[in-house]
């Protein structure tokens, strides 16, 4: 199934939520959830409306980072939304409005009231995420979407109010498939600066905002800071790294593993417990130390990390040990732009990005590259 699909179908099989989860395009809603995950980068979670105890008036396909949220009842996420009358469907940024819900329910609120300042406090708190968004980033894109549900449904209210920018589509004309992802991508990159942007205001002025910018269930647990690491010898780090434990994401060990498989199935041998290094790739008289990274809203910070990684990586762990030095790769959740990319391939280090399905990738000219020797899966 790809992207057109999953969104045509909605419409095509005619959804109505009073006919029930055996109607066709419920069915086609469950089979969007579980095969749209192949086209959204590693450690994205997709979801469907229809797994609460009633289906929804209003249709929806959300796609959250694992890291920022699990649910489309808190935090940011990038959501599909449906008229009722699926005449038009709008990609959105968009935010939980079950959290607002629940603050004014907290403040002693309820029934109309609890709703009224819910949406509130959720209009309030979208006008203030979008007066942060850059011209550019809006080019293009509309600050309202019209969802035609009854005004006494809360969530469709919801949904409209915390839309922060949208597209719209008509389902029976879509753009093309090329399109539709280059969309979403775009959503995605506007995803990630929402989320930091959220979180800058939280740390800067606390009370401004009252809701978080993921949901509890993704937050990690607090870890003390470490003390100050200044090593005097090649020892005295391997066994600061050797007793480190990496607090590694979900978004970062799904990428780490959909690449893992990818080597495997080529008929070369990944590893993933040469502590501190994320991956290593051993095959066709080569040695690839890979860097893992997940791409926010600044592409620049990932690139930096990796490359400093890698270069430590290789000195320490490979040429003050004796060991002949190993190609460098570094794994990136999405793009990260060309000028990052040829600052990279101009030290010696292979870029390789996930796109979409897809993994791209440019390498240092005399180098095997782990891309194209992870291409032709063995038979």
């Amino acid at each position: 199934m790809d992207l057109r699909d999953a969104l045509h179908g909605v419409q095509l099989k005619a959804y109505v939520h009073s006919q029930g989860r055996d109607q066709p395009a419920q069915q086609h809603l469950q089979a969007v959830r579980r095969e749209l995950p192949a086209l959204v980068p590693s450690g994205m979670k997709v979801l469907a409306s229809g797994a609460g105890q009633s289906l929804p008036v209003v249709p929806w396909i959300a796609v959250l980072d694992s890291n920022v949220t699990t649910t489309a009842q808190e935090g940011l996420y990038v959501v599909y939304l449906y008229r009722q009358d699926l005449s038009r469907v709008y990609l959105t940024m968009n935010q939980g409005a079950t959290q607002h819900q629940r603050n004014a329910g907290e403040a002693g609120l309820t029934g109309v009231a609890q709703d009224r300042a819910a949406l509130a406090e959720l209009r309030a708190e979208t006008a203030l995420l979008r007066k942060h968004l850059s011209a550019e980033a809006l080019t293009g894109l509309t600050d309202v979407i019209q969802l035609g549900a009854p005004r006494n449904r809360f969530l469709p209210c919801g949904y409209e109010e915390g839309n922060l920018a949208a597209i719209e589509y008509d389902p029976a004309k879509l753009p093309d498939e090329d399109t539709l992802r280059a969309d979403l991508s775009r959503f995605l990159a506007l995803y990630a600066l929402c989320v930091e942007i959220k979180r800058e205001i939280l740390a800067t002025t606390p009370g401004l905002i009252k809701t978080t910018a993921g949901s509890d269930k993704a937050k990690p647990k607090f870890k003390p800071k470490p003390p100050a690491f200044r090593p005097k010898t090649p020892a005295d780090y391997r066994a600061r790294m050797k007793a480190y434990v990496q607090d590694r994401k979900p978004r970062h060990e799904a990428l780490l593993n959909d690449f893992a498989k990818r080597a495997k199935a080529a008929g070369l041998l990944p590893a993933n417990n040469a502590h501190p290094c994320d991956l290593t790739v051993t095959g066709l008289a080569t040695h690839w130390l890979v860097e893992v990274k997940t791409v926010g809203a600044n592409a620049e910070h990932a690139v930096r990390d990796a490359i400093g990684q890698l270069f430590a990586y290789r000195h320490f762990c490979y040429r003050e040990n004796g060991r002949k030095d190993p190609s460098l790769v570094a794994l990136f959740s999405e793009p990260v732009g060309e000028a990052l990319a040829d600052l990279m391939v101009s030290l010696g280090i292979e870029v390789i990005w996930q796109q979409g399905a897809e993994w791209r990738g440019r390498s240092p000219v005399c180098t095997l590259s782990l891309l194209a020797a992870s291409s032709n899966p063995t038979t």
